[in-house]
């Protein structure tokens, strides 16, 4: 990521002025995505779409917070990570924007828009001149606080819904046919709940349905669904039948995560893991549910994937609880797997012993059980 222009990091009562800026923006975030021509959702706390910086076409894959995960507006795009070009700040988000729609930025190493260009966007928008913003370093102070609090009262307060498995399984159709035709065990489907809604009345009808159980395997804490149909060529998106509307089209992604699911407070099958991990002291971290499947039944059980290319804070904390020393991670092997590995081997070299590994097919699901004794199990053999 480029440094700012040192003008606006002069002090620290610029820092506060910035700050205010941003909170201004975040006042007005749904004026400020009709004004860059962006389609959104609002789920919550958060809005999501597609990655409007680096034009993805994952509706759920850009989140933004304008209340705050941590901090008012914080974003973050979990198939790029564009995040780490731009801040994923407000103020960051801006400046992607403007990035992509000025200068066609696509990829690091484009022309990026500088920082004071952002900036003058910014008053623009709400209306105020930076340097006419007044600070109440005693309002700052409280605000600075009550922000932190919101942040650790959803981890103390957690609430988990009463949704037991059993009565998971009795709205799915288990095992799933769509996973079973893709080289998964009837077995391994069964044992983790996998299976189709049939029922219209429900969320995820016509998807294959992951279950996601709390850490003590007792409720259910949400679920990520796989569309039955194929992509249409025609609108992008996974549907039966005419194209969905522009405002609808969101309902028909690929995946879909249920209503109020956060994967950032969740580790997929730490509820089995837990006890190979602190048996072990080690945990194999992959990026989606379909490569533990894969890897449970080549008899690896301490892997746990974190839906995507990025750790999050709530599941490193998870991990730091699991008693695991070791830490192997075997990402997709594509660019956002090999940058996601990057990303973690930095966030956790001092307090674990990191080792990356390498596979030679697109992913562990698309392995044969040869190939993971020989690149995967081997390998750590030899390590531990």
């Amino acid at each position: 990521m480029k440094t700012a222009n040192p003008t606006y990091r002069s002090n620290k009562n610029q820092q506060q002025k910035l700050k205010i800026l941003g909170d201004a923006l975040c006042d007005k975030i749904e004026d400020l995505f009709d004004h860059f021509g962006l389609e959104y959702k609002e789920n919550g706390k958060l809005y999501s779409m597609c990655c409007p910086i680096h034009n993805g076409d994952n509706p759920s894959a850009f989140n933004l917070y304008p209340e705050g995960e941590y901090y008012r507006g914080n974003w973050r795009c979990r198939t790029h990570n564009c995040e780490e070009t731009f801040q994923d700040t407000i103020l960051g988000f801006v400046r992607g924007m403007l990035s992509t729609q000025k200068y066609n930025w696509c990829n690091p190493g484009d022309t990026l828009c500088t920082f004071p260009e952002t900036i003058e966007f910014c008053e623009k928008f709400v209306g105020q001149k930076l340097n006419d913003i007044k600070v109440n370093n005693q309002l700052y102070q409280k605000t600075r606080f009550n922000a932190a609090m919101k942040c650790i009262k959803p981890t103390a307060t957690k609430t988990i819904s009463k949704i037991t498995r059993d009565m998971t399984r009795k709205i799915l159709a288990i095992p799933s046919s769509h996973f079973i035709d893709r080289g998964f065990s009837k077995e391994i489907l069964d044992r983790y709940d996998v299976g189709l809604c049939n029922n219209p009345q429900k969320e995820m009808y016509n998807r294959v349905v992951v279950p996601i159980y709390d850490t003590d395997y007792q409720y259910l804490v949400g679920c990520t669904a796989r569309s039955i149909f194929p992509k249409c060529d025609k609108c992008q998106s996974y549907h039966d039948g005419e194209c969905p509307s522009k405002e609808q089209i969101f309902k028909y992604s690929k995946w879909k995560h249920s209503n109020g699911f956060k994967t950032q407070d969740c580790l997929y099958n730490y509820w089995f893991a837990k006890q190979h991990i602190k048996k072990t002291a080690s945990a194999i971290i992959v990026e989606s549910p379909g490569n533990v499947w894969k890897l449970e039944e080549n008899g690896i059980h301490n892997s746990v994937a974190i839906f995507g290319t990025n750790l999050s804070g709530g599941q490193k904390l998870l991990l730091d609880s699991s008693g695991a020393m070791n830490l192997f991670l075997v990402m997709d092997n594509d660019e956002a797997g090999k940058k996601a590995a990057d990303n973690i081997y930095k966030a956790c070299c001092r307090t674990y012993n990191v080792y990356k590994i390498d596979i030679t097919t697109n992913d562990i699901a698309e392995m044969t059980s040869e190939q993971i004794e020989e690149q995967i199990k081997k390998i750590m053999e030899k390590i531990s």
